[in-house]
């Protein structure tokens, strides 16, 4: 089943041209002319070994458990949201290659974001974001996780879940969306770190819209996340990854400054 969050798979493959913009160590042939999942840019943990994400992560609660619970309550009380700003905010940023995501991505970062204005940067998000999919596709495919719409029923914001089955969608746990946003703040910050703050707002917004949005639950946000910093962690000891941090940091520095007054 092709699953519903891949549309990040997209963005990784609209950001590897820029790894043939980059500097020697973050350029590989494939990457440079890759568009195809099958041929993505290179992950920092390429050849080592994957994170361990059924050690990691705990199962998807237990059905009537406390966190099963705050699960559910968390779900019918984001019913009253339905229209509102965040929920209107979901739906603008529901996808990673949206223009309105990328916009909202750079408003934090302070500068725009682009393959042509900041090719190192967005060599360095693409190739974070790859170490991510691996073990997240695992989570997802063996804890196949329902969404809520599809077990506690209700309107979502994204316009695939109107079946109200939800199989477009695919699994709900752990969140992609989450951890992609989180990832991503945290790899930024890195590299913009007077603008941590925003950056990691926007990270942590990532996936609390995914809430808002009525597509998965608390816990799989939650997870999402812990994924993600686990993969931080492991990519920031790299030696390629520090190389293309300071690349990042002094393309950032110079790049002109984004006045989102406003938005």
């Amino acid at each position: 089943m092709m699953m519903r969050w891949m549309p990040m798979t997209a963005v990784l493959m609209v950001a590897a041209p820029a790894l043939a913009q980059a500097p020697a160590a973050a350029t590989t042939p494939s990457a440079s002319t890759a568009m195809t999942p099958a041929k993505m840019p290179p992950g920092y943990l390429a050849g080592k070994p994957p994170v361990d994400i059924l050690k990691l992560l705990p199962a998807p609660p237990a059905a009537g458990s406390a966190q099963d619970i705050a699960d559910r309550t968390a779900y019918a009380a984001s019913a009253k949201g339905i229209g509102g700003a965040d929920w209107k905010a979901a739906t603008a940023e529901i996808n990673p290659t949206s223009p309105e995501f990328m916009a909202a991505l750079s408003c934090a970062v302070g500068t725009k974001l682009s393959l042509q204005a900041t090719p190192a940067t967005m060599a360095m998000v693409a190739r974070a974001g790859v170490d991510l999919i691996g073990p997240m596709t695992v989570a997802k495919q063996h804890y196949a996780r329902p969404r809520p719409f599809t077990t506690d029923k209700g309107q979502a914001c994204d316009p695939v879940a109107a079946d109200g089955v939800g199989a477009r969608l695919g699994w709900s746990y752990p969140s992609g969306h989450s951890g992609i946003g989180w990832l991503w703040a945290l790899v930024l910050s890195d590299a913009a770190p007077a603008r941590a703050p925003a950056i990691r707002s926007f990270g942590q917004a990532t996936g609390d819209l995914r809430i808002a949005c009525r597509v998965h639950w608390l816990s799989d946000v939650e997870n999402g996340r812990i994924l993600a910093t686990t993969v931080y962690q492991r990519i920031a000891a790299e030696p390629e990854y520090q190389a293309d941090r300071e690349r990042a940091a002094a393309e950032l520095a110079k790049a002109p400054r984004l006045d989102c007054a406003g938005r």
